[in-house]
């Protein structure tokens, strides 16, 4: 509608203006030679701009047939570029089928249309070849990538990838920290270098990365913390089995003061205290992580550093050592477990099995039922009460231990690095929960694969 209106005023104005042309009064005299012409105004404007468009009629048509073969080179780049750019999606589409026939045609079809997207053809011809096994070919156009400012990147991420899957960590590493120094802003570089420098045990250099990476948000306060801990105590078996007592009490001091509750630093600073017979930092180390984590690995570590009043033999000064631990969380089932434990030892029976009952109303567990199977055996002995009390315990619910949060496997003690190469994926967690999670977890990683993925044994979590 206000197309139409607007048409009509247009044509409304162009009226106007010839009929008041028309009204006006007066001629032009034109005197050339022997020739004398008289027009009427109006006449003669009219007779001007007829002159005018047929001259630019005429120009228009002599030049569009000037620039034909010019026009007609436009219009074959515009429909290369659309093949060329069609050619690298159904390209790009057979690398990921994995189609590396269709993968390395379209490849020679996007180089004929698009002579000017070199970086996005070279990396279509690199996965092609990839994909065909031809990785020192590969290798040699993400090299030449790497040349070309605007598509450095592509060819870094390509090396990477081929260096990562040939298992050439360090080579790895090197290529990944060039990258990062021309994109020092690209957080999945930042991601890659952290990785590797861990998988490289290069620990000191990762705390370096992680910091950066826990700055820009990259990774939680928390997790960054746990990752810290888990490279301290790495550090630590290093220098531990270099025979360096000296590091290995820096690293271990290093990752308590980073969590003062993460009960496998705990116990080995306090282990090593142990040894100096420091007894009264291992017993503050010990009431401090208790009263938020309560775990059984601390036990054996407060039976040694109990004073020499405590030992066995003195059942007094024994249960009021427990006592106190007992004190620090009441209502922890590891600080009853303990207390219980230690009364069936010294033959405090009665006592003994009033801990055993506030267990059970809390749940069920295996050590529950074998402590009653014991304090059965000790005080009555009863071979088929304790007969009973063991076929419970062979029935309870299975109880919490270190196992890897990714593979499911199950380990003694914490560590670090696990059997598989794993950095940080040892948790205190029940194994059938963990053997589910990590089932769920395989089978999304191999529906979602991303072009380019750190490995899991690059995996950083508690």
């Amino acid at each position: 509608m206000i197309r139409a209106l607007w048409f009509l005023i247009k044509v409304s104005i162009v009226v106007a203006i010839a009929v008041w042309l028309a009204e006006q009064k007066g001629t032009i005299v034109i005197d050339w030679a022997p020739y004398k012409l008289t027009f009427h105004v109006g006449m003669f404007l009219f007779a001007l701009f007829v002159l005018l468009f047929l001259s630019n009629l005429l120009f228009s048509i002599i030049k569009g047939t000037l620039d034909l073969p010019k026009s007609l080179r436009r219009y074959k780049d515009i429909t290369d570029r659309e093949k060329g750019y069609r050619a690298l999606t159904i390209g790009l589409t057979a690398i990921a089928a994995g189609d590396s026939k269709n993968a390395s045609y379209q490849a020679h079809r996007a180089r004929a249309f698009l002579k000017e997207e070199d970086g996005l053809v070279k990396l279509l011809e690199a996965q092609s070849a990839r994909l065909n096994g031809q990785e020192e070919k590969a290798g040699q156009i993400f090299a030449s990538l790497m040349q070309d400012k605007n598509a450095a990147f592509l060819g870094i991420r390509g090396l990477l990838q081929s260096a990562m899957d040939g298992g050439d960590y360090a080579g790895a590493l090197e290529l990944g920290r060039k990258g990062l120094a021309m994109y020092p802003k690209h957080a999945w570089l930042l991601k890659i270098v952290y990785h590797l420098e861990i998988r490289n045990r290069d620990w000191e250099s990762a705390r370096k990365t992680l910091y950066r990476l826990e700055k820009t948000g990259e990774i939680p306060v928390n997790k960054a913390n746990s990752d810290r801990v888990a490279m301290y105590i790495a550090e630590a078996e290093d220098a531990q089995s270099r025979g360096d007592e000296r590091e290995l009490y820096r690293c271990l001091n290093k990752a308590y003061k980073c969590d003062k509750r993460f009960v496998p630093s705990v116990m080995r600073l306090g282990e090593m205290f142990l040894k100096r017979g420091n007894k009264t930092a291992v017993i503050g180390m010990i009431e401090e992580a208790w009263k938020i984590t309560p775990h059984p690995g601390l036990v054996p570590l407060w039976e040694q550093a109990a004073p020499h009043s405590a030992k066995k033999g003195d059942t007094l000064a024994r249960v009021k050592w427990y006592e106190r631990l007992l004190l620090l969380n009441p209502e922890s089932v590891e600080g009853l477990l303990a207390m219980a434990d230690v009364l069936i030892q010294e033959g405090l029976w009665g006592e003994a099995k009033k801990y055993l009952q506030k267990v059970d109303v809390l749940g069920p567990s295996v050590r529950l039922y074998k402590l009653w199977a014991r304090l059965e055996e000790k005080s009555t002995g009863n071979d088929e009460a304790v007969k009973i009390w063991l076929e419970k315990a062979s029935d309870a619910p299975r109880e919490k231990v270190w196992i890897c949060s990714e593979t499911g496997h199950v380990y003694d003690r914490w560590v670090p690095v696990s059997d598989h190469g794993l950095f940080n994926t040892i948790v205190w967690d029940y194994p059938q929960s963990r053997h589910h999670d990590a089932a769920l977890r395989l089978v999304s990683k191999v529906s979602n694969e991303p072009l380019l993925e750190a490995p899991a044994k690059f995996a950083s979590s508690r």
